[in-house]
């Protein structure tokens, strides 16, 4: 069975979701991140710092071209990793593709209550009204990838819906 690939803006429920997928279906749950920190033995955040993003987009890159088609994966990507270097392409051509919609004023919530601080371009620590515009440019640039996503899904959904557009498509 094709890999899914779980897209969508930082704190949309890419991972959270995706753990959830993986169990239901017998798959195999993978967080690019997580890939990129094994794999630079540093966190997102201290690549970004210390060697730039556009490092962190090369790398990042790398490690999606390295997901091998048709293995049972639920990948969850990072917010900008469909938007460079071909991204989506890759995606598209190797697995299905959800877009987890989620609206930046929602994301600006959830963003809030999170203990994480490894979100490197979005900076917690400015006024709330910096950080929603923030987000909301973050994610007028980057609709147009998320949208040519093989199902579009509302941030809010569960994994029940999620299995069952899956079925119609898959």
């Amino acid at each position: 069975m094709k890999n899914i690939f779980l897209i969508g803006m930082p704190s949309s429920g890419k991972s959270t979701l995706g753990r959830q997928l993986a169990k239901r279906l017998d798959f195999q749950f993978v967080d690019t991140d997580d890939l990129i920190e094994i794999k630079e033995v540093a966190t997102v955040s201290d690549i970004f710092q210390y060697k730039g993003e556009d490092y962190f987009r090369l790398i990042e890159n790398k490690i999606l071209k390295e997901i091998q088609s048709n293995h049972k994966l639920i990948v969850a990507t990072g917010g900008g990793m469909p938007c460079f270097h071909g991204g989506m392409d890759f995606i598209k051509s190797n697995g299905t593709s959800i877009f987890l919609n989620v609206q930046p004023e929602d994301l600006l919530k959830r963003i809030q209550k999170s203990d994480s601080d490894n979100r490197p371009l979005i900076n917690k620590k400015t006024t709330e009204e910096d950080l929603l515009a923030n987000i909301k440019k973050r994610y007028e640039d980057r609709l147009q990838y998320y949208e040519q996503a093989d199902i579009q899904i509302d941030g809010s959904i569960d994994v029940e819906q999620i299995l069952w557009l899956l079925d119609k498509i898959v």
